[in-house]
Formats: C-alpha cells, structure tokens, sequence
C-alpha cells in the first residue's frame, strides 16, 4: 500500500527534502541536515508539516461524559479556548496514545498520533454515548512554527501575544481557498485553528488549516529569513532533548502512565477506564519507570541498546540520540525504581562494549 501524501507533499519535493514512509505518510526527514535543523529551531525558528497527526471532533450531549470515560486527565480542566495532554488507556491500563484535547466551546477537538489514529477512533466510538467523533485527518493539514521566534514570526499574520501556552484559538488568517471544514463551530470566514503547543520544548504555535490554504501559509512563513523548513528527523532529536515521548517507542502498548510519567498526566478523582489497573500497579510499586540517561563518554546510544548494572541487563534504551545542544549522547530507557534515581551509575552497552552513563532528572536541556 502507498503511502498517504500531505497537501504540503510538493512544497517539501521542491526544497530538495529527503522523503520516507512514516506512519502511512510520506514525509520529509530532513532538507540542509538533522542538525542544522536542530539549532535553527533551538535560536530561531522552524516550521513543520504534521499534517500527518489525527483530527478527531468529538460533539454531542455525551461528548464530555465520553472523554471523561477515555482520558488519564481531567477534561473538565480544559475550559473553553484551552487543551489538556493526556493518556488513553485500555483496560488493563496499558497506553494506547498519548493525545492533546481542547475545548473549542461547542464541541473538543482531539489530535492523536498518526500511527494509533485509527485505533484511537475506533476505542472512542465503541465508548461512545450521545457522542458522536468524526474524523477530519484527512481535510486538514497542520502548520508547526517553533523556537524563540516564533511569536514574532507569526505577527505579519496575527497577534499571538495574548494567546497563552496550551490554549487555542479561531481566527481568519490572510489567506485564499476555503475555511475550516463545516462541522467546526463559528466559521463566519474563520480559516484557521492556532494552538500554543508544540512538540519540540520552545516557544511555538500549531495551526490547523484546510489542506487547500496549505501551501500558501507554508510560502508564506517562509518569508520570514529566520525561519526555515524542518523535517521530522529534527522534529525527533528535538523532543528528546525535552525529555518527550515518542508513540509506539517510548511507550509500545505494554506500558502503563505510571510508568511512564509525567505524574499530573493521570487524575484519579474521575473514573477512568484503566483507573483500577493503574491503582493496582501503584498499590504493588513494583514496577520499572522511564529514566533520562546521559552518556559520560563519548557514545551514541540508540533504540534497543541494553542498559547495564555491575555487568547485568536493567534496561533497553527506547530512545537515543546524540544531543546537538549537549553535545553528549541522551537516552531514555525503563529501569528499576531503585535505578532510576538521579546520579545513579549505570552503563549502556554499544557494539558490545559498555560505555558510562548518569541517570538525570528530565529533561535533559
């Protein structure tokens, strides 16, 4: 089966971007190179095409009553303008994704990972009660600008400095072609969804946009001499270097939020499904957590390398990279609660050899 192409596929060809299958897209992984890219977004500012991210609306008198049900956090935390991060478990409270929801007043929106989209969709129409979750993944594109530059970047197209970190917001943008799709409230003209969130630890906004105004706010923040385009081999080291998890690596479906953090991620005052399994593990406490580890030599850890104590196997690296900013090795790997403290020893093993490594307190820039 071909692989699904954004409505940004031709601007991303005509940079001379590296193209690669991900998660049923063809995307860009890199255009000048990982690193260059990398601190480009760190000092000034990059943009990204997600448009492979999932757009499920959820509305209806059941749609809060529904999220309630599917998400580790508190939806009732999320009011109108405003998004939570959370979890939605299975049943024996294993992660299924991670997601951001945000109330949009009439109805939530939520974006799921490209890869579980389509088990998220599923899971929440199966839990579903006088709600109805539509998918618009496939008519909307998505816009990331990121770095401290960001919000001066966006200016000649609004005024973002009132909009605060985690909240969104409906707007028209100067743009040509059509508006946000008709099940999205108070269209009136309005062309554009804008989010201050990101998936790389700066400053930065997420605009949703109909797959036909794409390119044009793609050329058109391109203007902009600070800004560059970014691929998703950046968009990687870049959330690792804050301690984010990536879906279907960090955590593959056999983890569960306790875990795998952060703690505020799961509120146990609502009843969630996987609330009973995820009580069960805390009362037990047994269980290995996802740790930052720093390499103290020279080593590039990477997925899959073991993680050593005193000559034994503690842990298997799920994410590693080489920081550009550090200029060290970084990696994230689950290890014993009674390894996993800051300052700990350990080693990860690299072509055979084990290399030291420090446990950090996340994240690690």
């Amino acid at each position: 089966m071909n692989p699904s192409r954004t409505a940004l596929y031709q601007q991303h060809v005509s940079a001379g971007a590296k193209m690669v299958p991900f998660a049923g897209w063809e995307m860009p992984i890199l255009y000048a190179g990982i690193v260059e890219e990398h601190r480009r977004v760190r000092t000034r500012a990059g943009i990204f095409d997600v448009s492979h991210m999932g757009n499920l609306l959820i509305s209806g008198t059941g749609a809060k009553a529904l999220l309630d049900k599917i998400l580790t956090n508190d939806i009732s935390l999320a009011r109108e303008g405003k998004g939570i991060y959370s979890h939605i478990l299975d049943s024996d409270g294993s992660i299924i994704d991670d997601t951001i929801v945000y109330n949009l007043g009439e109805c939530f929106l939520m974006v799921p990972n490209a890869a579980t989209k389509d088990r998220v969709l599923e899971w929440m129409r199966s839990h579903a009660e006088d709600a109805e979750v539509l998918d618009l993944s496939s008519e909307l594109a998505c816009i990331a600008v990121q770095g401290p530059c960001a919000e001066e970047v966006m200016k000649p197209l609004a005024d973002l400095s009132e909009l605060k970190r985690f909240h969104i917001v409906q707007m028209s943008l100067p743009l040509e072609h059509s508006t946000l799709p008709s099940p999205f409230p108070s269209q009136d003209g309005m062309n554009c969804l804008i989010a201050r969130t990101g998936y790389t630890g700066e400053d930065g906004f997420e605009m949703i946009v109909s797959n036909a105004a794409a390119p044009a706010l793609w050329n058109k923040l391109l203007e902009d001499e600070r800004v560059a385009a970014v691929g998703l081999g950046a968009r990687d080291t870049l959330r690792l270097e804050k301690g984010m998890l990536l879906s279907g690596t960090d955590f593959d479906g056999s983890q569960t939020s306790l875990q795998t953090g952060p703690p505020w991620v799961v509120k146990f005052d609502h009843d969630f499904i996987g609330r009973d399994a995820l009580e069960s593990q805390s009362r037990n406490g047994d269980f290995p957590v996802l740790a930052g580890l720093v390499m103290d030599q020279k080593g590039v850890p990477r997925h899959g390398y073991p993680v050593v104590s005193a000559g034994e196997e503690v842990g298997v690296v799920t994410s590693g990279t080489m920081s550009p900013m550090l200029e060290k090795g970084i990696a994230l790997a689950y290890l014993p609660q009674s390894l996993s403290a800051p300052g700990t020893e350990l080693d990860i093993v690299i072509r055979d050899r084990p290399y030291p490594a420090t446990v950090i307190r996340l994240p690690f820039l």
